[in-house]
């Protein structure tokens, strides 16, 4: 079969449908950042509660758990980047702007949460090296005062914990999940937040806070991989060559 000298290379070529590919992968990295929170903070030799002192002391008394935690955030940290924007983006057609704010506030926050990652790492490698814990609480001091930092928290508590209560409610009222999936999403990080700071308790956020958050997740993926494709995205078109004036 001989192409016509008219038909361009472009018009010749069908361009590959990669929407279930697009799909599947959203469908694996949308839990997989949460699974990642939940396992880190199930293995943290700390809680976010304790002082400095004691953080510091912890991590040095544990550098398996501390080791494993970074391993773990090391991986998954892309995923929850990816996840919160995947899930915004399922929602976008039935929910415009709540999973325009929801996904942004989310996905902001969590880029503000690597520099928590960072400080954790910082502890561990200096414990690990044989830094006394006067010198790793100093050095460790100096980045938690940073202006950086301290506005990097502020955004990473309240972005978190607003983005995903908009997630939740979008995800619900585009259709996506049923109400008692999109309710998981929006309660988890407020009750995160009681286990992390106002009623400490490492159960507490496994289960409510970011196990919620998980099995949230969890059902939006699945809600990914049954849809069709057409649902997920339009098809690809062939390009539209150029004319010539």
């Amino acid at each position: 079969m001989t192409i016509s000298s008219q038909t361009t290379p472009a018009e010749a070529i069908a361009p590959r449908d990669l929407r279930r590919t697009w799909r599947v992968l959203a469908a694996i990295l949308i839990p997989l950042g949460p699974l990642g929170v939940l396992v880190t903070r199930g293995v943290m030799p700390y809680w976010t509660s304790q002082d400095e002192e004691t953080v510091v002391a912890n991590m040095v008394a544990a550098p398996e758990r501390a080791e494993a935690m970074t391993w773990v955030f090391f991986v998954t940290f892309p995923a929850l980047l990816i996840g919160a924007l995947a899930v915004g983006y399922v929602a976008r057609r039935g929910a415009p702007r709540l999973a325009t704010w929801g996904a942004g506030l989310t996905f902001v926050s969590f880029v503000m949460a690597g520099s928590f990652g960072s400080t954790d790492l910082l502890m561990h490698v200096m414990g690990r090296d044989g830094y006394d814990e006067a010198t790793i609480l100093a050095v460790t001091g100096l980045m938690f005062d940073h202006p950086v930092n301290m506005i990097g928290t502020g955004v990473f508590v309240a972005g978190h914990i607003v983005g995903m209560i908009l997630l939740g409610v979008a995800v619900t009222r585009s259709g996506v999940v049923p109400l008692w999936a999109g309710a998981a999403i929006a309660v988890s990080q407020p009750f995160h937040l009681i286990s992390a700071v106002i009623l400490p308790s490492r159960l507490l956020d496994l289960t409510l806070g970011w196990g919620l958050t998980t099995v949230g997740f969890a059902a939006v993926a699945m809600a990914v991989l049954r849809m069709p494709d057409d649902a997920w995205d339009l098809a690809p078109v062939r390009p539209t060559p150029a004319r010539s004036a």
